[in-house]
């Protein structure tokens, strides 16, 4: 047996399907197939059965499955410690970003990893939260950042700072929600974003504490475009603190004190993945750099 043939495995085990393991795994179906084929051949026994939705494992599919995570562990630990006897710290490791960079000072972590390792080439892909989360839980990235809690045992996590956020809605409505307060905010239509992102759950978690039900009628999944929204006169947001401070200038919004909730930003990598040089080269800089926030 080869050792792509148990990642395959253990990716087809993790996310109980054929297709989506192949898109993880940037391969085709066909080949995981084959991959997953060729190890059953090996080992003379089913690992899979096919389920509604998928594919299960067998009972000694998990079995399997539980060696195939050690074997892996102890291979990725050899190449970090080869890694690591070379002197060097070197290699490429992808990061996926979320929301505006300025929240978590990524123009200050690249130029402290080009100072301290300028043998490491990072590969910045941006996203919602939800998305990053899938990208690193995946594999498809090596780490990223996520605003929300976590509770997942497969993702170490370094807290970065907590981000505040407020309520705030077009200059024009202000008399009616200083007036009706939380009635007028269920009432008044919301600005939303895709449910991959951090947003709706914070904006649900901060409306249902007072009983309300947002009022959504536009959707979109940028930052920039729903101020531009609120300034024009279309719905209420919610925004972090930085931002709204800032939009206050523009003498076209307000932002409602009462309205505010803060959420803790994070860095995240697979546990997995703790011993790779390229990822504690990564999360240490991360780490040093979270504290002056």
């Amino acid at each position: 047996m080869e050792l792509y043939q148990l990642r395959t495995f253990v990716t087809v085990a993790r996310l109980e399907h054929v297709t989506r393991a192949a898109t993880a795994l940037h391969l085709t179906q066909p080949t995981v197939s084959g991959h997953i084929k060729a190890l059953e051949g090996e080992l003379g026994v089913a690992l899979f059965v096919r389920s509604a939705g998928g594919v299960e494992l067998t009972a000694f599919g998990r079995q399997v499955l539980e060696k195939a995570h050690c074997i892996l562990a102890l291979s990725d630990e050899l190449a970090a410690d080869a890694r690591l006897h070379v002197g060097k710290i070197c290699g490429q490791v992808t990061l996926a970003v979320i929301n505006d960079p300025e929240t978590y000072g990524l123009g200050t972590i690249m130029n402290a990893m080009r100072e301290q390792y300028p043998n490491v080439t990072v590969e910045i892909r941006h996203g919602l939260s939800g998305w990053a989360l899938d990208e690193v839980k995946s594999a498809r990235r090596d780490a990223g950042f996520y605003i929300g809690r976590i509770n997942d045992p497969d993702l170490r996590v370094i807290p970065v700072r907590e981000v505040r956020y407020c309520i705030v809605g077009p200059i024009g409505w202000r008399d009616e929600v200083e007036s009706d307060k939380w009635a007028a905010i269920g009432r008044l239509p919301w600005i939303w974003v895709p449910p991959i992102g951090s947003y709706p759950h914070l904006v649900t978690e901060l409306l249902a504490r007072h009983g309300v039900t947002p009022n959504r009628v536009i959707e979109t999944d940028r930052e920039a475009i729903i101020q531009n929204l609120v300034s024009a006169g279309v719905g209420l947001c919610l925004l972090r603190e930085e931002r709204a401070r800032a939009a206050l200038e523009s003498g076209k919004v307000f932002v409602w004190e009462e309205g505010r909730i803060a959420a803790p930003l994070s860095f995240m990598f697979l546990v997995s993945r703790a011993r790779d040089p390229l990822i504690q080269a990564l999360g240490e800089v991360v780490e040093r750099c979270s504290s002056m926030f």
